[in-house]
């Protein structure tokens, strides 16, 4: 269908594609060669390239940041709460879908609201609750709000599961199977690109999320990875190179996974669609 297009067109859109693409790629080769200069080289010359590479630069930044606790917290938290939330959204896709009861659709709309509410409304009384329940400076208050972010995740499955033709839910109850084995056995098995697709975004989600743990977490041994990066940024100010180098640390892994593992983003967004 590309080819088709008249020639003009198609040089426009590869100029703006090259463009688009160097506006991603250009900032982060930059932050490297930061990263790899002294601060002399920085001060005279901020986008040159450095005289003598210091990849040494990388190991001081992980240690001073002690960005082995920090991926160990992070990791901790996100694992759990993506775990969470691949059980709970798809079970719930899956009802929504497959099941008839009263008000299915007006628990759809309730859900699919969430996605209207801005996180930051929910801030104040959000605290409020975990003062409440004395979950103040705990993981568990950071995990059970990432909890709640279930909107997208609800209905992405609920389109997925609506592709899966119920004929075979319901040989599978004919045969004697109950719903529990018809969803554990039969649907997520079938699931598994939507699984992988929502488990991808929201572990990118919330590995990279700042917001809820600066408001819950106060003692500095439960700091995730953002938070030491806005500790580490304070301490070491006048040390650019340094702090470049704790920023590709923060920013690498993630954007690692998203590269890794983005055709099974794209096919299961698509196929989601394509199921709906």
């Amino acid at each position: 269908m590309f080819k088709s297009l008249p020639l003009l067109v198609r040089i426009f859109a590869y100029i703006l594609l090259v463009a688009l693409a160097a506006s991603v790629v250009l900032p982060f080769l930059w932050m490297i060669s930061t990263a790899l200069k002294t601060t002399g080289e920085i001060n005279q010359s901020p986008f040159s390239l450095p005289a003598t590479p210091n990849f040494w630069v990388f190991v001081d930044a992980w240690v001073q940041g002690d960005f082995t606790k920090l991926y160990l917290n992070s990791l901790g938290i996100t694992v759990v709460a993506v775990a969470g939330l691949l059980a709970f959204c798809s079970a719930a896709g899956y009802a929504l879908a497959h099941f008839e009861f009263r008000a299915k659709e007006a628990v759809f709309i309730y859900f699919l609201a969430g996605m209207m509410i801005p996180p930051q409304v929910i801030m104040v009384p959000s605290f409020k609750l975990m003062a409440t329940l004395g979950l103040i400076n705990t993981y568990a208050a950071v995990i059970l709000t990432y909890f709640a972010w279930v909107p997208f995740a609800i209905f992405f499955f609920r389109a997925y599961f609506s592709g899966i033709p119920k004929e075979l839910a319901e040989a599978a109850r004919v045969e004697g199977v109950s719903e529990w084995n018809i969803f554990i056995r039969i649907m997520l098995p079938l699931a598994k690109p939507a699984m992988a697709t929502v488990g991808i975004v929201y572990f990118i989600w919330i590995f990279n999320d700042f917001m809820w743990p600066l408001i819950y977490l106060n003692d500095q041994s439960l700091r995730t990875v953002t938070l030491g990066m806005m500790a580490f940024q304070g301490s070491h100010a006048a040390l650019m190179n340094l702090k470049v180098a704790a920023l590709i640390i923060a920013t690498g892994p993630p954007l690692v996974i998203f590269l890794i593992f983005r055709r099974q983003i794209q096919n299961g967004l698509i196929e989601g669609a394509l199921k709906a």
